[in-house]
């Protein structure tokens, strides 16, 4: 009986050595299978995932998209009302919001009339570094601060461009460009040091654009085609005095036993001014 139980013990054992954590063990009397063999199809990566080094493709995608600013409050400017007594559709007033329409509208060459920017406005210079296919380019630029102050500015940036027309590898330009945000590169360089390396950048992304004519040709234009029934829009932060405090930049607390009130400086405001962001819509 003993010798039975010694037998079955070793048994159980044996078979318990042939079970690991990646599956069963081979046996001993069993044959391993023979390997598929490799099968290439033209210049394409194996099937257990892409090849980094061999993949020239490119991926741009967006990052953080640049949000278009909203507005509190709408008011309309009608070209009727203009110079009327008590009415703020003022020449001066014209000549304002048009200042600021011009940093968030281009020339729209379809059509030979305005629109709105994807994002902010600004001067670029830049030095291509590589072609990334379909019009994109990854140059190295510096930019200036944008106007309304939404874009800072940057010196000896990697940047994806799209320009009108493409220029080649190491040549210099300058121009007009609206930001449309942050884009992810997923690319394969080809310029030194980082020459065959396979990465992603994150890179702010540009489109050259034609900006509005200044002075009273543009203004003129501009109001033509409001009065033509073009839909513009325009925003822009106005000032305005805080209800909370009047005005005075502080509220008043008396105090016991004291003849002066005690000033607490207002949590609302700015030196007694509220900023609120204004949707003025033009109309005939």
């Amino acid at each position: 009986m003993r010798l039975l139980l010694i037998l079955a013990l070793t048994a159980s054992r044996l078979s318990a050595q042939e079970t690991s954590l990646f599956g069963k063990k081979p046996s001993a009397v069993t044959a391993p299978e023979p390997a598929a063999p490799a099968t290439t199809i033209g210049a394409s990566a194996p099937a257990d995932g892409p090849d980094d080094a061999a993949d020239t493709s490119v991926v741009i995608t967006p990052f953080k998209p640049f949000a278009q600013p909203e507005a509190k409050e709408t008011r309309t400017f009608s070209l009727a009302k203009m110079n009327r007594p008590l009415a703020f559709e003022s020449t001066r007033e014209l000549q304002r919001l048009f200042s600021a329409f011009m940093l968030q509208h281009v020339t729209d060459a379809g059509s030979a009339g305005f629109a709105r920017a994807p994002g902010p406005i600004t001067t670029i210079e830049y030095v291509v570094q590589q072609d990334l296919g379909d019009g994109r380019l990854l140059v190295k630029a510096n930019w200036n601060a944008s106007a309304d102050g939404r874009l800072p500015a940057a010196s000896e940036a990697f940047a994806v461009m799209m320009p009108e027309k493409a220029p080649a590898v190491g040549e210099k330009g300058t121009a007009v460009v609206a930001n449309v945000g942050m884009v992810a590169v997923r690319f394969t360089p080809t310029f030194a040091p980082l020459a065959g390396r396979r990465l992603t950048m994150r890179r702010e992304a540009f489109i050259e654009c034609a900006p509005l004519t200044d002075g009273t040709a543009g203004l003129q234009k501009f109001v033509d085609l409001v009065r033509s029934g073009s839909e513009f829009s325009v925003f822009t932060a106005e000032k305005f005095p805080c209800k909370t405090c009047g005005g005075l930049g502080f509220t008043r607390e008396a105090q016991k036993g004291k003849l002066e009130d005690k000033r607490i400086p207002c949590t609302v405001c700015e030196q007694g001014k509220v900023t609120v962001r204004i949707e003025t819509k033009f109309t005939p």
